[in-house]
């Protein structure tokens, strides 16, 4: 006879083959099957504690839990002296399922050894939580590996001990988030909020903290600042007699990096890089793409402007050390470069070089010393940019044509 094709010899050789794949993948289960009765009363009330699983194969929420459970199955398999993981088909054994009291699938039950009375599991059905429970009921530990620790914060986490010498600085601007532990918002925010902190960690002035404000001892601080729910994000001037803004923006790592370099007047990428504006000043931009590019017997005016500009600028309530500190390496360039005419364009070479072998990882740095050198190259390009040399000498013929034009209508 033929079937399908197929002698009916080879059939059944196929099938016999398929069968015994089946009882070998079978045979594979840690999870000890006590379906029958026999099973089921020569192990239940032996030396071992046995976890039960009432099960019906037509069950979704069986199948559900079927994976997860031969995983916990796996967890103890080295440990079958102690502790067994077996299942028992309720639906085609209803006498054991009576005898248990199931009155639905899946249930789990926790047979101490030496008994048979079982203890209901109520717990959740994910294997951490039922591997737990078969720790603390049995006293065996499983071949599961507890997860790392979560890495510590990056961002600054306040107390009551630090928090006015730190927020209330005058030198410092600071965002904090008020938070609780339980907080579920708190929560889907921190991934976040680290990475934020991570890209300001070279900003020694520009702080991202946390303050747990549900802490008992944290309690006055919440109060002053009027924290009523959480997360609640202030943000914190540079100043005396600091009154702090509260923060309104989005919260995604875009939303605060441009918020804290308007705030702080920073120029962070993601991953705390500085961009090719960090140190830079657009009014001092021009002056010295103009100076680059000007003979020079014009350059000691362009030098004045310059010099004039910063001390102008010194006496502005806008001033501040970062901004003095820009404007001087801008008078140092044209000071070397007086001394110097090449100094320009070596100079940009060697930080170039310095900043590449530290981006491949050939070169230890810190990242305040990176910051510098970055913001030091930002200026030096400054000097070379011709589209700034364009713009500000279009500016000037400009404001030329129309200092004219005023002259002629008087």
């Amino acid at each position: 006879m033929v079937y399908l094709g197929l002698p009916a010899v080879r059939l059944a050789a196929v099938a016999a083959i398929l069968a015994s794949a089946a009882s070998v993948v079978a045979a594979a289960s840690n999870v000890r099957d006590l379906t029958k009765t026999k099973d089921f009363d020569s192990t239940v009330g032996g030396a071992q504690g046995v976890l039960v699983e009432y099960f019906a194969p037509w069950c979704g929420h069986c199948k559900n839990l079927a994976p997860t459970y031969e995983k916990v199955a796996d967890a103890f398999a080295s440990k079958s002296d102690s502790v067994v993981i077996a299942k028992v088909d309720g639906d085609k054994n209803r006498d054991l399922s009576q005898r248990a009291g199931v009155k639905g699938f899946p249930t789990l039950k926790w047979y101490p050894p030496h008994s048979k009375d079982g203890e209901a599991y109520a717990s959740g059905r994910d294997l951490d939580s039922i591997v737990k429970f078969v720790t603390e009921k049995s006293g065996a530990a499983s071949n599961i590996k507890p997860p790392p620790p979560p890495p510590p914060p990056t961002a600054l986490q306040l107390t009551s001990s630090n928090f006015d010498e730190i927020v209330l600085n005058p030198n410092n601007d600071a965002l904090v988030e008020f938070y609780a532990p339980w907080c579920g918002h708190c929560k889907a925010l921190h991934p976040t909020y680290q990475e934020v902190a991570t890209d300001f960690a070279g900003d020694e002035s520009c702080v991202v903290a946390q303050f747990n404000a549900d802490e008992e001892a944290h309690k006055a601080i919440a109060q002053r600042y009027g924290i009523s729910s959480f997360p609640t994000i202030l943000f914190f001037p540079k100043g005396e007699n600091k009154q702090p803004e509260p923060y309104n923006q989005g919260r995604s790592q875009d939303d605060f990096l441009k918020y804290l370099n308007n705030k702080c007047s920073t120029a962070r990428l993601k991953g705390g890089s500085l961009s090719d504006l960090a140190g830079r000043m657009p009014s001092l931009d021009g002056i010295a793409a103009r100076w680059y590019t000007s003979p020079a017997d014009g350059r000691s005016t362009l030098y004045q402007e310059l010099v004039s500009f910063i001390e102008s600028m010194k006496g502005s309530d806008k001033s501040s050390p970062e901004k003095e500190a820009a404007a001087s390496y801008y008078v140092r360039v044209m000071d070397k470069a007086g001394e110097n005419a090449k100094f320009i364009e070596k100079e940009t070479k060697r930080l170039a070089a310095i900043l590449k072998k530290y981006a491949d990882g050939t070169s230890k740095l810190t990242r305040q010393k990176v910051d510098e050198i970055k913001r030091k190259h930002n200026v030096l390009s400054a000097f070379t940019n011709e589209r700034i040399a364009a713009v500000a000498n279009k500016k000037l013929e400009d404001a030329k044509k129309e200092a004219a034009s005023a002259k002629d209508e008087l």
